[in-house]
């Protein structure tokens, strides 16, 4: 090969070689970023979702309503990181006693910069719904505003004008 030519491969591959690894520093620092974050919603789901959801989970069982907390996540690939409660509404007849009478609220890791917080409602309700009921920064989460969701929740469902027949 020329000495010319040897000369301009060498600095293409060069060129190539830098931009190669300032993309895998990029990467690097954006994988370890989503795993401080996941081990930052761990920290919060067990120490102030779950909380959370057990004194109100306490309070519904009280009261005769059927209270389960589940959390979900892939360890290994720190994804789909997520704390349920599910409430079963009790006091109505056995026969309507399904699904359509389950109420629950979630708090799920996105990404790595928020936690969406999900909810479903009975449909049979009339104001029934299942969706997003608001994206947060890991910061905002406090045991208050985790309170706050949930009783938004139940509210819709509990209150005098939501009657089944």
């Amino acid at each position: 090969m020329k000495e010319e030519n040897e000369s301009h491969l060498k600095s293409i591959m060069e060129k190539f070689e830098q931009k190669l690894a300032k993309s895998k520093d990029a990467k690097e620092r954006q994988q370890s970023e989503a795993d401080a974050f996941y081990m930052e919603f761990k920290r919060v789901r067990t120490e102030v979702i779950r909380p959370a959801m057990e004194d109100i989970g306490n309070e519904l069982r009280a009261r005769g309503h059927t209270v389960e907390i589940s959390e979900v996540g892939d360890e290994r690939s720190k994804r789909d990181a997520k704390m349920t409660m599910r409430i079963t509404i009790g006091g109505l007849p056995s026969s309507a006693y399904t699904a359509e009478n389950t109420v629950s609220v979630s708090f799920s890791h996105q990404g790595h910069t928020t936690v969406s917080i999900q909810a479903s409602t009975p449909s049979q309700h009339r104001s029934g719904f299942a969706g997003l009921r608001g994206n947060y920064a890991l910061s905002e989460i406090t045991s208050d505003l985790v309170e706050k969701k949930i009783l938004e929740v139940l509210e819709q469902v509990f209150s005098p004008g939501s009657q089944r027949g």
